[in-house]
This record gives structure tokens, sequence and C-alpha cells, in this order.
């Protein structure tokens, strides 16, 4: 299993180049070292000058940042978001993702407000947020990374920028960044395999590995018997096969989405198919402590080398709704198998 880096390559240049261009502009402060990083040339109109040839200026905003504060609030973000990109899409991705965050940021910053004097990375850092956050919904790879106190903050700090109450902030660069993040992970769900959607746990979850606790096992059994009720009590008994829990979750699913369950609901239909999983691959129930929240996850039994994730109730909830959860339940299966034994596709 390839190991993760603490450190992301392209954060780093990405770092770099944000703190020589605010010690060369003594933070924002030195228009004239600014004056080629501007996204127009303050002596032109529209978008002449890029049109004209230098069309760095539509990246470069990115680098720039009005005081020490305004620098390392950004790069703090671009360091820590960058290195979950990286490791698992890899630098080129990365690299690509931050020049369409930051050109598309950019420009609608300009279109928009009219004001060339705007810097700063923070419609990349919404857009690289968005796109853990979004990720880490559907697919197991991103899951439980983008905590929901992260999330919040970073939904209100978003809201206060628009107030005014804060400054003069780019808020078009953070809509479109946000946008963009959020558009680009979610079209990256859509298309993801069955296969794909149960796969071996990110390496550096393995050192919090551990198994079933009493709490956690009575935490399970309520979530099944939530589903096995859902069932007339003398059907019930369908409940043991695989088929049955299927059928069920299926049911449940049919007559309400996820949008306004509870919690505990929706962890109940996660346990539920993977149970099913379990069934027919043959693998044990362990649990990740993960800080503040214990993360069930499926292990092999012969070695804690192979552990999966549980598939998402969110692509539960898409399967259901294309009528394909079989084939869900199938390509998690291959997906599992094909990792046991060390194949890949």
């Amino acid at each position: 299993m390839r190991k993760l880096k603490p450190y992301s390559y392209v954060s780093i240049a990405l770092i770099a180049l944000s703190a020589l261009v605010a010690l060369l502009s003594s933070f924002g402060t030195s228009m004239q070292e600014l004056r080629p990083l501007f996204i127009s040339d303050p002596d032109q109109t529209g978008f002449t000058s890029i049109l004209s040839g230098q069309i760095w200026r539509a990246v470069t905003p990115a680098f720039i940042h009005f005081g020490p504060m305004h620098l390392i609030f950004n790069l703090l973000w671009v360091w820590d978001l960058g290195v979950v990109i990286e490791n698992r899409k890899g630098p080129g991705f990365y690299l690509g993702f931050f020049l369409v965050a930051a050109v598309i940021s950019n420009i609608f910053q300009y279109l928009l407000s009219g004001n060339l004097y705007f810097g700063g990375m923070s419609g990349v850092v919404y857009g690289l947020f968005a796109y853990v956050w979004i990720r880490g919904r559907y697919d197991p790879a991103f899951k439980g990374i983008m905590r929901q106190a992260t999330v919040n903050m970073m939904l209100i700090w978003f809201v206060l920028c628009w107030t005014g109450l804060l400054g003069p902030i780019a808020n078009w660069a953070h809509s479109m960044g946000l946008l963009v993040g959020a558009v680009w992970a979610y079209l990256e769900c859509k298309n993801l395999r069955p296969d794909q959607l149960s796969g071996p746990l990110p390496a550096n979850k393995m050192q919090n590995l551990q198994y079933f606790s009493t709490a956690d096992i009575l935490k399970a059994e309520a979530q099944r018997s939530w589903v096995r009720e859902q069932y007339l009590p003398e059907a019930r008994e369908q409940f043991v096969s695989i088929e049955g829990k299927l059928k069920i979750i299926a049911a449940i699913l049919q007559q309400k989405g996820l949008e306004g369950r509870s919690l505990h609901e929706v962890q109940a239909l996660e346990i539920v198919f993977a149970d099913a999983l379990v069934l027919e691959t043959g693998l044990k129930w362990a649990v990740v402590d993960d800080d503040d929240q214990r993360v069930p996850v499926l292990l092999k039994q012969e070695t804690s080398s192979k552990v999966f994730s549980l598939v998402p109730a969110s692509i539960i909830m898409q399967a259901v709704t294309n009528g394909k959860l079989h084939e869900l339940f199938d390509g998690s299966v291959l997906a599992i198998r094909e990792n046991q034994s060390g194949q890949h596709g």
C-alpha cells in the first residue's frame, strides 16, 4: 500500500511563490511591484492585457496577499487541503486544479466587481475545500477528512465575508472557487464505478484500527434493528439473507430519501449494506478510532493490511434511484475480492 506523504510538492511551490510576492511587495503595499501581477495593467481596461499576450495575469492575482494574516490564513489551508488532494489524486491533478480554480475565480472577480486591485489564494482555497467536502460525501477515499465543524466554519466565514463586516473581500473569487470545487467533485463522483466505491482504507488511518468494542457492537445492533423493523413482523426472517437486506434497503429509500433522515438512520443503511458484503465475502467488522469519532470498517480476517471503507449512504441512494443497487453490490464485492487477492483493475 502506498504510504501517504505528510507534505505536498505543489503546496510547497504555491506557498513559496506567495511568500516571495509578499516579501517583494511589502505584503501588498508596493503597487509598483504588484503592477505586472494584477489581472489587468492599471493603464488598460477590461481584459486587454491578457488578450495582448500577458496570459499569466489570469493566474497571478492568487499570489498577491495584503498583509501577513491574509497570507498566513490562506496558506495554512493550501498546506492542509493540498496534502489531502495530492496524496489521493497526484501532483499533476492538483496543479491543474489550482490553475483552473485560480483562472475562473480571478476572471469572475474582475468581471463582476470591475476592480482590478484584488488578490489572494482564497478563491483556490474555497475550491480545494469544496472538492474535498463533496468528494467526502460520495467517495470512501475522502470520507471522514472534512469534519462537519470545519464545513460549518468555512461556510459561516463565506457568508460573513459577503456581509461587508470584514472589509473589502474578493467575494466573487470565493464564490466561483467554491462552485468550481463542488461541481468538479460532483462530476467525478457521478462517474465512479461500483468497484471504486468500496476500496482499501487510506494508509494514514491504519494506525488507528481497532476491533469492535462492546459499545460499537451495541450501536451497530441498534442500527440493524431499525432497518429490520421496517419489514412487517411476518416477513422479518428475510432480513437474514443478502437479498433480504438489499430488498429492505431499497424499500426504505424508495419510500423516503436521505434528506430529513437522522444520522442514526443514514448510518444504519450503510451498516446493513456492509452486512450484506460481509455475508458474501467473509470480511470482519473493525473500527477506526479517528479523533472524536469511531468509524466502522471491514477487515480481512487473516490480516489487518486489507481494510475497506463502508459504501456511503449517498451512493446507495443513487444506486436505488437508478435501479442499480444489485450492480453496486456486485461491483463492491468484486473490488473487495480483487484487493484481497492483490489484483488491480
